[in-house]
């Protein structure tokens, strides 16, 4: 298990004895035309318990040897016959494998030119020859403390000390060559908290920084290779962990035998990391999601092997399994199709692609149609028909939403503006708004300006919202909507009964309305059925005093047991489906006679 060493700042590791072990590990390379020099430098040092040299004495050999040793410390010479000092520091600085190396110039110049030039070329100290053995070892511990300092803020998280993605990266690149070799397989896994959010929120930064590092703790400890493959571990199994993003981690784990070997592993880490975590006192839960791709079979380079991973991930926070998910060329093609989807909503709007279409709202008691609900479709150039369960989470994702949200809520009140003034009725027009839209700062704004260019009263607008957004940083959300509520207009719970609400909240949220989600109304199939959270739903909305709409209704068995609730509104292909405006206009004429 990589781990690495929670570094100070240079400072410290000086007087804390941490450089130590840096001592006798690092290797010094030397370059220098005369042997002599070398030889005198390598005693010095040897002195000083360094013994890892790499000595160079002709120059135009010195960057073909550095690329090949990578020392950590270079001891340069600047006037060299065929190949300077200064060419070698340019050709380092080009390099981006050298440029991090650290270059201390030894010269018998006091030129101040001539160390300004060095210090522009990336140069980090100087010593004047001949060399003094007690400031070249001063020197040369400081630049290797400095040295290890560096390469830790740059290479691992300073929360967690685990590695970051690019040092990650080049842990796999340096480990699958091995595992090729053994002729075995390796799992690189994406692993997310998924409501990392919700914490920081309820807890703040500080806590929810408390519970990344237990997290983190957690993960590594639950991926030891003995601990996750038993008998069939064995000395050469290795396992990278990092911390790529803020909420989440990447591992790889191999040589494995077989893909259940990995399978064994995500279970373990979601059972694990799953068990409470107490911070202040509180205990806290975290739900983990993980995306699995598998070398050799899924791919050989290691940036496809984490694009697969992301890939898998992305299905595990879809799915309804175990909470991970292997990669499979299906979900490439669907990845395609995703990026597709979301270059082209991008100009949807302005290439018309775009439809409202409206499904009535019926009032249970005399079958009326009072409103309508607007519902967004999308016809592509280049996908054709898109589903909205499928474009609007790529809409929500991008950000795209808030503005096609707007041209949603504009389309619709235009409508139903002219349907009022054209029908003589209160028409009631419900829009469906995305939790991207509460959060946006304009959307009140956004309302009031909509509804005065349309000239529809706020009365006559209801804006629904699902049950788990609303409950997702509930105390927020309560807000808004108190702010939504001031301008005049309605608001509705939208699939009510399919989410985690708490009737403490359900209480202090501004709510008007709440829909019954047709997944409830479909248990409704002859005149003997019973559907006892049907009614224990209408019972609650009509105490808490809203009125209720029924989703879903398509049989008059179904109507007329909402009715016997006294459940207010229903909307179902028993009226209607979805129609665009000019057939919602004929089933208003229709019921005007």
């Amino acid at each position: 298990m990589q781990n690495a060493a929670q570094l100070d700042s240079p400072e410290k590791l000086e007087t804390d004895g941490r450089y130590e072990p840096l001592i006798g590990n690092a290797k010094i390379m030397l370059v220098d035309d005369e042997p002599l020099n070398t030889e005198v430098l390598q005693t010095y040092l040897s002195g000083e318990g360094y013994s890892n040299f790499v000595t160079v004495s002709e120059s135009q050999e010195a960057l073909e040897i550095m690329r090949r040793e990578l020392p950590d410390v270079v001891l340069l010479d600047l006037m060299m016959p065929v190949v300077s000092g200064f060419d070698i520091l340019t050709a380092m600085r080009e390099d981006h494998r050298l440029k991090t190396i650290p270059a201390i110039i030894l010269t018998s110049s006091d030129d101040a030119d001539t160390k300004l030039s060095a210090l522009k070329l990336g140069a980090m100290d100087f010593l004047a020859k001949p060399v003094d053995a007690s400031e070249l070892a001063l020197r040369l511990r400081n630049t290797i403390a400095a040295k290890a300092y560096q390469h830790h803020l740059i290479n691992f998280d300073q929360l967690t000390g685990l590695a970051k993605q690019e040092l990650f990266v080049d842990n796999i690149h340096a480990a699958l060559p091995h595992i090729q070799y053994a002729e075995g397989s390796a799992a690189v896994m994406i692993v997310r908290i998924e409501n990392m959010s919700q914490i920081n929120n309820s807890l703040g930064r500080d806590h929810g920084n408390e519970l990344i590092l237990a997290f983190s703790r957690k993960l590594q400890s639950c991926s030891q290779p003995a601990e996750v493959l038993g008998n069939d571990s064995n000395g050469n199994v290795q396992c990278h962990v990092s911390r790529i993003s803020g909420d989440k981690f990447a591992l790889m784990i191999g040589p494995l035998a077989t893909a259940q070997q990995a399978a064994r592993l995500a279970r373990r880490v979601i059972i694990e990391t799953g068990k409470p975590i107490k911070i202040d006192g509180q205990a806290m839960f975290t739900t983990t999601r993980i995306g699995i791709s598998f070398f050799p079979d899924d791919a050989t380079q290691v940036e496809t092997l984490i694009s697969h991973a992301e890939t898998a991930l992305q299905h595990a926070r879809r799915g309804s399994g175990e909470g991970y998910m292997f990669y499979a060329d299906e979900m490439n093609a669907e990845s395609s199709r995703i990026l597709a989807m979301e270059n082209g909503l991008r100009t949807a709007i302005e290439k018309n692609e775009l439809l409202v279409t409206f499904q009535p709202k019926v009032n249970v008691a005399n079958g009326q149609i009072i409103g309508a609900e607007a519902l967004i479709r999308w016809i592509s150039e280049d996908l054709g028909f898109i589903p909205p369960d499928e474009f609007i989470p790529v809409a929500e994702r991008t950000g795209m939403i808030v503005p096609i949200g707007a041209w949603i809520l504009e389309q619709a009140c235009h409508a139903a503006a002219h349907w009022r003034q054209q029908f003589g009725f209160e028409f009631l027009l419900a829009v469906n708004v995305s939790i991207r839209q509460l959060i946006d700062s304009d959307m009140e704004a956004t309302v009031k300006s909509v509804l005065k260019q349309t000239g529809l009263p706020a009365e006559c607008l209801t804006l629904e919202l699902t049950e788990n957004m609303v409950m997702e940083n509930a105390e927020a959300n309560i807000e808004r909507l108190h702010g939504l509520k001031n301008i005049g207009l309605k608001i509705s719970i939208d699939d009510f009964g399919t989410g985690y609400s708490s009737l403490s909240y359900l209480q202090r949220f501004p709510l008007d309305e709440l829909k019954v989600d047709r997944s409830f109304i479909n248990e409704l199939e002859d005149e003997t059925s019973e559907a006892p959270i049907v009614r224990a739903m209408v019972s609650l909305a009509h105490d808490l005093g809203m009125r209720v709409v029924a989703e879903g209704i398509e049989t008059q068995v179904q109507l007329d047991y909402i009715k016997d609730l006294d459940c207010e509104l229903y909307q179902g292909y028993l009226c209607s489906k979805p129609v665009v405006i000019k057939a919602f206009t004929d089933l208003l004429s229709a019921q005007q006679g």
